[in-house]
């Protein structure tokens, strides 16, 4: 083969691999990347907030065109299945996208929405249907697992809690929820924060919040798709450095897994 002839096999070969590249090859965002961009790492659990400090920082794009961009309109509206305003909280899919600065923040969003329907295809909500909740209560659901478990078991477990809890009308009581009012991921919570009067207030209203407390990873939409059943009604952090939880039936087993995780807690 002559040298030129080599040449244009080469030459044909990268622009095959780059097309391929272009055109991500794959679920992972990251794929897509072309010149002129920045790649943007959105992790699991992250509020549109703290997506659009992440964004400005690490492209430029101002918070407030990203807030703006995904936030209460008809899209939302749309997506949800509602006729509330509605944010794009919880389809905002968290992954590692290409970002160009220049170009403008809805391609970004689009980018997440496309990536939320790709990832989420092939979730059968059967089960949900059956127990009388949406794909968006799926959804939210799975926003607050995803802010209470990392381990996949766990993560279905206490799913299944959250159905329970909602078929006998019982408080959710997760602090996650009322850590989304205040507006950021606070530790230890006050006695005022409990007391906040907003539907996203779990500690103080039963049922289901308004919508997702943040932007859930594909596992843990499943877990709240696909729940343990359990008759488990309780959780609590097991504070060893597991990130591992104890589960309770009853109250007087619930405040002896407090008291077995506040001494775990000491011992570290």
């Amino acid at each position: 083969m002559t040298l030129w002839l080599v040449g244009l096999v080469v030459v044909a070969a990268i622009a095959l691999i780059a097309l391929v590249m272009s055109r991500g090859g794959g679920n992972d965002a990251s794929q897509a990347t072309t010149p002129g961009t920045t790649q943007v790492l959105f992790i699991e659990g992250l509020r549109r907030s703290e997506m659009a400090r992440i964004l400005q920082e690490k492209t430029g794009i101002p918070e407030a065109s990203y807030m703006t961009a995904t936030g209460p309109g008809a899209r939302g509206r749309a997506l949800a299945g509602t006729s509330r305003p509605t944010s794009l909280e919880g389809f905002l899919f968290p992954a590692t996208y290409p970002v160009n600065p220049k170009a403008p923040v809805g391609n970004v969003v689009d980018y997440q929405l496309r990536t939320f329907r790709e990832r989420t295809a092939g979730i059968d909500y059967a089960y949900a249907r059956r127990h009388n909740l949406t794909k968006y209560d799926v959804l939210t659901i799975a926003s607050l697992v995803e802010r209470e478990a990392s381990d996949e078991r766990e993560r279905r477990i206490i799913a299944g809690i959250i159905y329970t809890r909602l078929h006998l009308k019982m408080r959710l009581d997760i602090d996650a929820t009322v850590q989304y009012v205040v507006g950021y991921w606070k530790r230890d919570l006050t006695a005022a924060d409990l007391r906040i009067a907003s539907p996203y207030n779990t500690r103080r209203y039963t049922g289901l919040p308004p919508g997702p407390i943040c932007n859930p990873g594909e596992a843990s939409i499943r877990a709240a798709a696909n729940p343990i059943r359990t008759n488990d009604l309780y959780y609590v952090a097991r504070a060893d450095g597991t990130d591992h939880h104890y589960f309770a039936r009853t109250p007087a087993e619930f405040y002896a897994a407090i008291a077995k995780a506040k001494a775990n807690a000491a011992a570290g």
